[in-house]
Parts: structure tokens; sequence; C-alpha cells
């Protein structure tokens, strides 16, 4: 009777723990990096760069899941439309590499990953906190790591089981003001056309396209100790 028993109760236990499984995701994006500051305001949909992001996602609840990621790309700037007199007469272009790292939280709207549930998307939003390492390409050096704030929205469909593919645009907020080499200058020194807004920082975009391969970890609670006496 104890062999009998002692299979089915290891059954349930396992079973029971598929269901309360924890998932966590791995992916890849890819898309576009565009930036905001003294050469141009807002959102530049005609300067964009290549930009890779790898992530890792942790899906806490139904609602609330929480993305590590690496994101690698450049970023580019230019006064060839100028929004004021100043961007004429200075003419200035710059070009960085980023190498960002950040922790972020995402929320959904809808409940997109119960199996009863007959939808599979959600719209969502996410921000947190994180640092990037910029690369010199041709101009000043900014040296050391410097802090981003990231945040934004995005959209998610669960593929099946396995695969999560989603659409997301991501501000990155910096507390730097040299990121394009443009701010200000001292007023005689008219040459260097170098005038910006010390007080206005700089910010970066990334629009991506990503998936995500869903991985189940089956949390073991229950340690299996060996009854002897069934050998004897």
């Amino acid at each position: 009777m104890r062999l009998k028993i002692l299979p089915i109760l290891s059954a349930f236990l396992f079973f029971t723990q598929v269901g309360l499984a924890q998932r966590t995701e791995v992916g890849i994006g890819i898309g576009a990096m565009s930036y905001s500051g003294d050469m141009f305001r807002g959102y530049n949909i005609l300067q964009q760069n290549l930009g890779v992001q790898g992530h890792y996602r942790i899906n806490y609840d139904k609602d609330v899941s929480f993305k590590f990621s690496l994101l690698y790309g450049q970023v580019s700037g230019n006064d060839d439309r100028p929004f004021d007199a100043l961007g004429e007469q200075r003419n200035a272009s710059f070009s960085r590499n980023i190498l960002e790292g950040s922790a972020v939280m995402e929320f959904h709207f809808l409940d997109y990953k119960n199996p009863k549930s007959a939808i599979k998307w959600s719209p969502y939003l996410f921000g947190g906190v994180g640092v990037m390492k910029i690369f010199n390409v041709g101009g000043e050096e900014i040296k050391g790591i410097q802090p981003v704030i990231p945040f934004g929205l995005g959209f998610k469909y669960l593929a099946g089981r396995k695969f999560n593919v989603g659409v997301e645009f991501g501000a990155r907020k910096t507390f730097t003001d040299y990121f394009d080499e443009v701010s200000d200058s001292e007023l005689y020194d008219k040459a260097s056309f170098q005038f910006g807004n010390p007080e206005d920082k700089d910010w970066y975009y990334f629009v991506g396209f990503s998936i995500s391969y869903v991985i189940f970890k089956v949390p073991c609670t229950y340690q299996y100790i060996p009854n002897r006496t069934l050998y004897k």
C-alpha cells in the first residue's frame, strides 16, 4: 500500500507546483534609437539609428512583471534642420554609442497570461531606473557611468505558451546636457556658437520589436527523503 501512495503523492506535488510555477522569460529586441536636446526638440522620426536589446523578465503576477535589460546602440544628431538662429550658425553634429543597463516594472492592463482568458494580448506601461555608459565617436568624451530614468509604453501578444511578442516605445531622461556636445558657453566666445540651455537636459529614445521565450520554473519546496523501510 505504501508503494502505491508514494508515486501518487509525488505526482500530486509535482503538478501542484507546475500550476503555481513562476514564469520567466529571456528575449531579444531590435529597433531604432533617437535623440532630443539642443539640436532637436521632441521625438525625431527622421534621425534614427540601430539599437539592440537583450532582456530577462520575471512575471510576478497577472498585472506586474519586472524586466532587466541591456541596450546597445547609436544616437546621433545635427543642425541640418535648426529650430533657432544659433543652430543655423552652429552647424554642429554628434554621434554616440551607448550601453545601457536598466531595471523596470511593467504594469499590464489585461490578464493576457491567464490560460482561461480568450485575450492573449495587453497594453502596458513601464518605468524604472538605469545607468548608461557613453562611448565617444569623434567628439568630446563623457567619462564614467551616467544615471538614466527609462519609462514608456508597449503592447504584448502571447503566441502560444512559449513565446511573447511585443512592441515598445521608451524614453530615457538623462542628467547631462553634454550628451550632444552642445551646452552653455562663455558669451564672449562668439566663434564657437556652442550655445545651448544648460538647464534642459538631453533625452534619447528606443522604439523596438521584441520576442522572448517563456521558461516555466518549478520551485521545489518538497525535500525528498527516501524511506529506507520500503526496501526491506
